[in-house]
């Protein structure tokens, strides 16, 4: 048995380490915990604050019947929510106690079903100190915030003294996972208020996108519950998750009995690490590209020079995911609100829209209502039994990159897919739209800006990174041939070029192409020089939708 350190500090460091500990309700957290708790070899004083929604909060009191639990260890039972949520207040004075009091020297958070473990790493990371101090006065001062005043200074003193960093360490980002419902949970329709109570009504996320945003961040992957699969179902959910996470430890579990020395005081969490890991941005930024799948699973990056369509875009996805857009509505204009597809343009010149009459807009009215009639009644149910039945898209596990439309010269979009959900938005400005000066000081990382840049339309591009199962056996050539369908063809492409020498190319791109997509919007802290006014004050941020 290892000796307990006597000290209050772990075998490492003098900041308290933490492992958190993420996965969906059922997959044996609750298990793992208990084993955590009831080991003697690590040698560590644990405690643990466990985080649950639901009023009954089961899981901490079973936890507070061990005999070993109430003697050696601290359990901190927090009633109020999610940890990402609601509780990340809570969450920061319990830590900052816990690694204050010195009466424990590891601390294992078991963050909710519901967590996304990113948004609990940064409140831990080093990154974020800066941010924590200014948030910290700004708090202090904040008299009108919901907390009783005592709890707000509390909380104001731990965020001015640079927040948790500086007193515990995120040691090891843990997800585990259910061997029996993990590849069917890329296969289902559900949010997340489906199978969760107490999951407030405008949480919208989906099952699927939430398992594969607590895979990606995780530094150990345990695939738990493996005495009720077949030993090639677990080979297809270790390729499943090498893909999602080339970089994580992956172990295999019953009743989620392993090594606990590969979870505890590891060292292995980088905030800068965690958020360059997931296999879509390995893929983009190391060029992979394998001529071999892993457990039947295969990965590819689609790049093209060229725009897509995007009515051709909407009528390729239209059938087979359950397409989810931040729907923009612009607060100054009186009275007026999009509904599904529709789309406001505030991207032209004002005076340019007025000279150019009803005609155009009559125009772009009837290709926006075009596709909005061309949508599918939504039916969950059906659009996934549609996308399984597909032969191109039923075997796509993820896809995840950066899509450039037609209509949309000054911005990228954002094109991120798990099973049937598939999420399209707007990211941020083209960096050929930047003035150079605003591009990254850093040679090394402007470099790489700029190794992106291509001819005469610089940054453009389509780049999206897909994994999913028989891409050697044709299924990468299906998708390929469904995107490239997409895309301008030539004629289509010189009249692109053409209309993006005219004055008012905006509503020459709406008139050629039309778009039913919703707008994206983005802060610019700069004038364009892109021949469209826009009324920038010094130092101003300006939005705009531009469709």
């Amino acid at each position: 048995m290892v000796p307990i350190p006597k000290n209050g500090e772990s075998k490492k460091g003098s900041r308290l380490p933490v492992t958190l500990l993420s996965g969906f309700l059922g997959s044996g957290k609750t298990t793992l915990l208990e084993k955590i708790l009831t080991d003697p070899n690590h040698g560590f004083r644990i405690g643990v604050i466990v985080n649950d929604v639901g009023a009954l909060n089961i899981d901490a009191a079973l936890l507070s019947t061990h005999d070993v639990t109430r003697k050696e260890e601290q359990v901190v039972a927090m009633q109020n929510g999610c940890i990402c949520c609601t509780l990340r207040g809570d969450l920061l004075e319990e830590v900052a106690r816990l690694a204050e009091d010195k009466r424990v020297d590891y601390l294992v958070i078991e963050s909710s079903g519901v967590s996304e473990p990113m948004q609990v790493a940064e409140t831990f990371s080093e990154e974020f100190a800066e941010q924590s101090v200014a948030a910290g006065y700004g708090l202090e001062v904040d008299e009108e915030n919901e907390m009783d005043k005592e709890q707000r200074l509390r909380l104001a003193q731990i965020l001015k003294a640079g927040g948790l960093s500086k007193v515990a360490r995120l040691d090891t980002c843990v997800t585990i996972v259910d061997a029996v419902n993990f590849m069917q949970d890329f296969a289902t329709a559900d949010m997340l208020k489906d199978r969760q109570e107490d999951v407030p009504d405008e949480d919208d996320r989906d099952i699927s996108n939430l398992q594969v945003d607590q895979v990606e961040f995780a530094d150990v992957v345990v695939i738990n519950k493996c005495d009720l699969v077949s030993a090639d179902d677990i080979d297809h959910i270790k390729g499943t998750i090498r893909n999602l996470n080339p970089v994580a430890n992956i172990v295999t579990s019953v009743k989620a009995s392993f090594d606990l020395n590969t979870i505890l005081d590891t060292r292995m969490f980088s905030y800068e690490k965690a958020a360059l890991s997931p296999g879509w941005l390995r893929s983009i930024n190391e060029q992979i590209n394998p001529e071999t799948e892993e457990y039947g699973i295969g990965t590819f990056v689609y790049r093209s020079r060229r725009p897509f369509h995007p009515k051709r875009l909407w009528q390729m996805i239209r059938d087979v995911f359950i397409v989810i857009q931040t729907e923009y509505i612009d607060e100054e204009q009186d009275n007026q609100e999009g509904d599904g597809m529709d789309v406001d343009n505030a991207d032209g010149d004002e005076e340019e829209e007025e000279d150019e009459g009803d005609d155009g807009e009559d125009e772009d009215q009837d290709a926006d209502s075009e596709m909005e009639d061309e949508q599918p009644q939504l039916d969950t149910k059906a659009r996934l039994a549609s996308k399984l039945a597909d032969k191109t898209f039923g075997p796509l596990l993820r896809s995840k990159g950066f899509l450039w439309l037609a209509t949309r010269p000054l911005m990228f979009g954002e094109w991120s897919q798990a099973g049937v959900m598939l999420t399209i938005s707007g990211g941020d400005l083209w960096r050929c739209e930047m003035p150079e000066s605003e591009l990254p000081k850093d040679p090394k990382v402007r470099e790489a800006i700029l190794r992106d840049f291509d001819g005469k339309w610089g940054d453009r591009r389509q780049e999206i990174v897909f994994i999913g199962q028989q891409m050697r056996n044709g299924g990468e050539a299906r998708l390929r041939k469904a995107l490239d369908s997409c895309l301008l063809d030539d004629a289509e492409f010189r009249d692109w070029e053409r209309a993006m020498a005219a004055k008012n190319r905006q509503k020459v791109l709406d008139r050629l192409f039309g778009d039913g997509f919703e707008d994206w919007v983005v802060e610019v802290p700069h004038d364009h020089e892109d021949g469209e006014e826009h009324d920038h004050g010094p130092g101003q941020i300006h939005r705009y939708a531009v469709n």
